[in-house]
Parts: C-alpha cells; sequence; structure tokens
C-alpha cells in the first residue's frame, strides 16, 4: 500500500483510528465489568470498520468498502450482541473476579508491552510527517494486550474478549500493510470463525456448568 503522510487526511483518520483501538485494548485491560469488556470491544470494532473505510478510501477499491461494510455489520454490531444476549442476560454475569493479578499490575505490564512493540518493531521516521508505518507497532502492542487479557484473566468470557482484541490487532495490521483484499478476506473468515468456535463452546461449558449445580428435583421439574 501507497504509504500516507500524516498530513494527509486519510493519514491522520487512520493514525486517529489506530490510537483509539489501541485504548480500547488497555480499557479493557483495566475493567472488571463484563459488560465493558464487550462495550470496549465493540467500540474498537467500529474504530477498525472505520479503519478500513479510510483505506478503502484511498485505495478506491470497492472491495475493501464491503470488507469494511461486514466489519461493522459482524465485529461492531453482531459479536458484541450474540456475547452479551446467549452469555452475559443469560448467565447472569456482571463483575469479573477471576484475576490472576491486580488491574494496576496489569495496565504497568501493557504499558511495558506497548513500549516494547514501539522499541521492536519501531515506527519509522518521527517528525512532523509521521508516516503511517506508526500503525504497525500499535497493531502489534494491540496483539500483545490481547494476549495479556487472555493470560491474566481466568474467566472464559474475558479470555475470549481478548482472543477478539488479538483478532482485531491482527486485522489493523493486514490493512496497514498489505490491504489486499483476497488475503485481509481469508484471515478475517478464518479468524472469525475461530472467534464463532470460541463463542459456541463458552455457552455450552456454561450451559454445563449450570446443569451440574442444578438439583434433581429442578431437573425433574423441568423435565415436566
Amino acid at each position: 500500500m501507497e504509504s500516507l503522510s500524516a498530513l494527509s487526511t486519510e493519514g491522520v483518520l487512520l493514525n486517529l483510528a489506530a490510537v483509539v483501538i489501541l485504548l480500547c485494548a488497555f480499557a479493557c485491560l483495566g475493567s472488571k465489568l463484563f459488560d465493558r469488556y464487550i462495550a470496549y470491544y465493540g467500540l474498537q470494532s467500529l474504530t477498525l470498520a472505520f479503519a478500513v473505510g479510510v483505506v478503502a478510501d484511498q485505495r478506491s477499491e470497492p472491495g475493501l468498502w464491503a470488507l469494511a461494510a461486514i466489519t461493522l455489520v459482524i465485529k461492531g454490531i453482531a459479536i458484541p450482541l450474540a456475547t452479551r444476549l446467549f452469555l452475559l442476560d443469560r448467565f447472569d454475569l456482571s463483575r469479573d473476579v477471576a484475576l490472576s493479578t491486580g488491574l494496576s499490575r496489569s495496565l504497568v505490564l501493557g504499558a511495558a508491552l506497548t513500549v516494547f512493540a514501539y522499541l521492536t518493531i519501531g515506527s519509522g521516521e518521527i517528525g512532523v510527517a509521521l508516516d503511517t508505518r506508526a500503525v504497525v507497532p500499535i497493531a502489534v502492542a494491540v496483539i500483545l494486550l490481547g494476549g495479556l487479557c487472555m493470560v491474566v484473566r481466568r474467566h472464559t468470557i474475558a479470555q475470549l474478549v481478548g482472543w477478539l482484541i488479538i483478532e482485531n490487532g491482527a486485522f489493523l495490521m493486514a490493512i496497514a500493510t498489505v490491504a489486499t483484499f483476497p488475503f485481509i478476506v481469508e484471515a478475517g473468515v478464518f479468524l472469525d470463525l475461530v472467534a464463532a468456535v470460541l463463542i459456541m463452546l463458552t455457552f455450552v461449558s456454561g450451559l454445563a456448568a449450570r446443569l451440574a449445580e442444578a438439583s434433581a428435583s429442578e431437573l425433574r421439574q423441568l423435565s415436566e
């Protein structure tokens, strides 16, 4: 993809979208409420759809516009709604207490991983005209933060959100580096299938846990 100057409208919008995606990952890492996990992920996905739209406008590719619409519908609307309806509301989940470390320590680790991503990948030439290659280390940082969410959270729902954050980070890197429609579609479909399987497994495991806790009389009432 032809690089964009930060002084151009597309470059500014793409960089701002990347920063918002990174901040949403930090917000998920620093929260204990399940509904906020889903809300931050939804905002992150909506911003990702906007970033795809920016790249589609710059490259004038109808395929990328279609991909932006699919990202908006599936990632920004469908997955958050399905997670909220089939998992949070059905199992009455509100607060995540299964943390392997404190929130402040998680945020410090997240900041360290972000710095590591910038030092390892590099953000290109820093100056008045900051190149959009700065999006790449941000995308790597989002992937690392999603992995950290999966490590420091023990609840399945929180780990699922961590995987979805990793997916968004990989998607952001793809549109910032490759930006070819077939590759992004193939990668996106694979990651979305994995996310769908994780959602179904979480739902089934939740049902199994509820049935294991139910008494024989309650089960008998359900069968009548």
